[in-house]
């Protein structure tokens, strides 16, 4: 959790009882940024207000939210009687909220209130918070819209139906333009202040098509992957299922050392990718072989953030493993042993991805011409 700057005093004064103010009030908004237009109808509101410091009054546009100073918004939108006291400046805020049912102590505790909330959370209080207001909200496109998040894996279950509407009906949308949702992460007040305006305003929501399923090339629910077989749908992602020739399933996932997709887990995905190869009206479809080079730029990046075409898909003859030649390099950075040399010419290291060439330990996966002198224990 981030460490707030503001006491539990002032949060109270600035989201409970602040007094309103235009965006123009603000030093650190200016008319320029891409938050002023909403900013300035949530204070105008009197839905938000901002933060006194030394007799100044910000309004903090990159200060993360807290559970109770999101909710306390939100139950301002909704009128509800905030006015309980307790302990703390939010005990009205989260009382109201939870008879109201916008909330429940199971999903959100007291002692959760100072913390800075979730994406995935506010999707949830965002959605029943419109609900709660009689708006009908749009979820007929609940599977098209879970395969254009990118990191849709990552949504913890018991918020995937929220996330899902509020995505359909443009409440909350990406981080970045692949529409990825981040839903561990935090929104700035600027951020949120964009949110909280589309509770109350329609026509403020992001505009999105998901009445036809993304392209195979942007499908971001798992797949299937045969050993062997050539297909002609995306690169290997994380969550994909990798299925050998002996029936032996493989869940692909993202290295922590590394942040190599499937290092370690003895497969290589890629092989297969259907490339196209030539030129004009002499283009030829044919699958990507182990160690072979991948010229299509249809399939943009792998794992590193490094794009495949011209890069070759090389594989270790010793454990199977495949990466393309840019993500070798990342795990050559992070694995190669050190502290002590080979005893002979060919000696491979215990994880079978390194040789001994007499002066230095070389991958394995980039010399496969070489497997017969390898020293194998």
């Amino acid at each position: 959790m981030k460490t707030k700057k503001i006491t539990a005093a002032i949060a109270a004064a600035v989201l409970v009882i602040g007094t309103a103010a235009g965006a123009a009030a603000f030093p650190d908004v200016k008319s320029g940024d891409w938050y002023y237009d909403t900013v300035t109808a949530m204070t105008n509101k009197g839905l938000f207000a901002g933060i006194e410091e030394n007799g100044t009054v910000y309004f903090k546009p990159e200060n993360t939210m807290t559970h109770a100073e999101f909710i306390a918004v939100v139950d301002r939108i909704l009128g509800l009687d905030t006015s309980e006291k307790g302990d703390t400046w939010w005990y009205g805020v989260y009382k109201a909220a939870v008879d109201a049912k916008l909330i429940t102590g199971g999903e959100m505790s007291e002692t959760d209130m100072d913390s800075d909330i979730t994406r995935q959370e506010m999707a949830m209080i965002a959605v029943r918070a419109i609900e709660k207001r009689g708006e009908t909200l749009s979820k007929q496109y609940a599977d098209n819209v879970q395969a254009s998040i990118p990191d849709n894996q990552k949504i913890d279950s018991y918020y995937r139906d929220f996330v899902l509407t509020a995505y359909e009906n443009g409440i909350l949308c990406g981080v970045d333009d692949l529409g990825t949702f981040d839903p561990d992460g935090t929104l700035t007040r600027a951020a949120a202040a964009a949110v909280l305006n589309r509770i109350t305003e329609p026509s403020k929501r992001e505009s999105r098509d998901f009445s036809q399923p993304p392209d195979p090339l942007h499908n971001y629910n798992p797949i299937t992957i045969y050993e062997g077989q050539p297909r002609e749908n995306r690169l290997a992602r994380e969550g994909d299922i990798f299925v050998k020739a002996d029936g032996t399933q493989v869940v692909l996932k993202i290295d922590e050392l590394t942040g190599v997709l499937g290092y370690g887990q003895g497969v290589a995905p890629d092989v297969g990718i259907m490339d196209e190869v030539g030129q004009g009206v002499h283009i030829t479809r044919s699958p990507l072989t182990a160690n072979g080079t991948l010229t299509t730029g249809k399939y943009g990046l792998n794992s590193v953030g490094k794009n495949v075409s011209d890069s070759q898909y090389q594989v270790n003859v010793f454990t199977g493993e495949g990466h393309w030649d840019s993500e070798w390099a990342v795990i050559s950075y992070y694995t190669r042993p050190r502290g002590y040399d080979g005893t002979e010419i060919g000696e491979v290291s215990a994880d079978k991805n390194y040789f001994w060439d007499s002066m230095d330990w070389v991958l394995v996966s980039a010399h496969p011409e070489y497997a017969d002198i390898f020293k194998v224990n």
